[in-house]
């Protein structure tokens, strides 16, 4: 197979486990084992992880970014530094990655996977510490868990190795989703994480809907996805006061409060550029897919290249290009594409992707 198009904007999420240290109320981890994607729990083989990058390499493609997460706490996984540094080399050596990135709640920073992430690669890192509160009540409340003074302590100690050692990745960024349940402690957060950057002589500031490019700490207010349009709407109201309220830019489409709709005539970007492999090797399209509607195989038994970038793909690609999403019930009222949290897709993405995708189509006849 020939080298498949970069299509900016492009993400690939690798799920390392599905098991997480904390329950949060907007996460399906919250549901525990009445969830299906959580009534078994596990870790991806790190053979699979491993063979995965391989395989990217190999073919010579390109994601703009991997990130090392889906529903479950990464740092979990027992054989994380392995896979981390794998993914690290494919992004310095090959490109194959424009950056790698990584969620955590922090609950698992200890002093060994902090030592296990500084580096100086010529390879942007950023890591999302998602905290959502400033109060242990509120953090309770929103992350099911009272574990807000470990969390602090865990991200203290790790700021302070990487003040002293002066290494230039990973990029701390304080994540905050602002919702109506923890508003009221944004700014409160956002003195907090500043204040402790700033203290350690580490560059910082604060940003709203998307991270800015660069190397500086981030403390970063993202806007809450929700199950339903109405929900959305509400919320994205919630998370544009706030921002002005601070001062903080938003992104034209987020300041301008375009309106919500749950119904959906054009094309999905997560058919082009957001493949997701959950901890069990199978692949689908969207991270909203945790039931795995959207599944088109698995790495158990195929490779990654022809998953993605095979004949069945290329089939939906030729559908969800029309808007047509007949055979994907999970796509057909979801507004997402909406999102802040969402990539855009263009006219000429699509026809790269369809210049790639012609020959097998052909075959396929």
């Amino acid at each position: 197979m020939r080298a498949p198009p970069h299509l900016p904007g492009s993400y690939l999420v690798v799920e390392l486990t599905n098991r997480c240290s904390l329950a949060c109320v907007h996460c399906s981890v919250s549901e525990g084992k009445a969830h299906p994607h959580h009534a078994v729990n596990g870790y991806l083989d790190a053979r699979m992880a491993l063979g995965l990058v391989d395989d990217l390499v190999d073919l010579r493609a390109r994601f703009d970014a991997l990130i090392l997460f889906w529903l479950g706490e990464p740092l979990l996984h027992p054989h994380f530094p392995l896979i981390w540094r794998h993914a690290l080399r494919a992004a310095a050596t090959h490109g194959t990655f424009g950056k790698v990135e990584v969620h955590s709640n922090a609950t698992h920073l200890d002093a060994d996977r902090a030592r296990a992430a500084l580096n100086d690669a010529p390879v942007e890192q950023p890591w999302h510490f998602s905290l959502d509160a400033a109060r242990a009540a509120t953090y309770r409340a929103v992350k099911g868990m009272d574990r807000l003074a470990r969390v602090e302590e865990n991200l203290r100690a790790f700021l302070a190795h990487k003040a002293r050692t002066g290494a230039r990745w990973p990029r701390p960024v304080f994540q905050f989703i602002v919702g109506s349940n923890n508003v009221a402690e944004a700014a409160a957060f956002r003195d907090r994480w500043e204040g402790a950057c700033r203290r350690l002589g580490l560059p910082v500031r604060a940003a709203a809907g998307h991270v800015p490019p660069g190397e500086d700490a981030v403390v970063f207010f993202r806007q809450l996805d929700c199950p339903t349009a109405e929900a959305q709407e509400r919320e994205n109201a919630v998370f544009r006061q706030e921002m002005a309220r601070q001062g903080l830019a938003l992104p034209p489409r987020a300041a301008e409060g375009e309106q919500v709709r749950p119904t959906r005539a054009t094309a999905c970007s997560g058919f082009w550029k957001s493949p997701v492999v959950s901890w069990q090797g199978d692949v689908t399209t969207c991270t909203r897919d945790n039931l795995l509607h959207n599944r088109v195989g698995s790495l158990r038994t195929h490779r990654f290249r022809d998953l993605w970038w095979g004949g069945a793909m290329a089939r939906r690609r030729l559908h969800v290009a029309e808007g047509d999403y007949g055979a994907l019930p999970l796509c057909q009222t979801c507004f997402i594409p909406q999102s802040l949290n969402h990539s855009e897709l263009t006219a000429r993405d699509v026809a790269v992707q369809a210049s790639f995708d012609a020959p097998l189509l052909e075959a396929a006849k």
